[in-house]
């Protein structure tokens, strides 16, 4: 394996509320980041509250998902939304017509990104 650091990059998030898609949310984020993809289980800030501080636990009915897939990837481009929403939609996704998820940019000052190795 050969890591890299790299400059200047952005992270893409996608916060994923239905999960009927999510090999094609992945594909459509390797397509723009031509890398790899981290996918992690969330639960929502308002159901932890509501467990831990029952005070809280009218807050869960106040709209939101309880639960989630956090996906996110390093991008060079600076503006990766409008070709990831072009993939999706290229795939039959109307991510934002079927308020799928959310979508945020973030940029990194820097990256330690890790490339594989063909073995074979």
């Amino acid at each position: 394996m050969n890591n890299t650091v790299r400059k200047n990059m952005n992270l893409l998030v996608v916060s994923l509320f239905d999960d009927s898609c999510i090999e094609d949310v992945i594909l459509g984020m390797t397509t723009v980041s031509g890398g790899h993809v981290t996918m992690m289980d969330a639960v929502s800030g308002t159901q932890n509250l509501s467990q831990v501080i029952p005070m809280f636990a009218e807050f869960v009915g106040m709209g939101g998902k309880r639960f989630c897939k956090v996906l996110v990837t390093c991008v060079d481009d600076p503006e990766p939304v409008d070709e990831l929403l072009d993939a999706l939609q290229g795939g039959g996704i109307d991510f934002i017509g079927d308020a799928l998820g959310e979508i945020y940019v973030m940029p990194l000052s820097q990256a330690v990104l890790t490339e594989e190795v063909d073995l074979f």
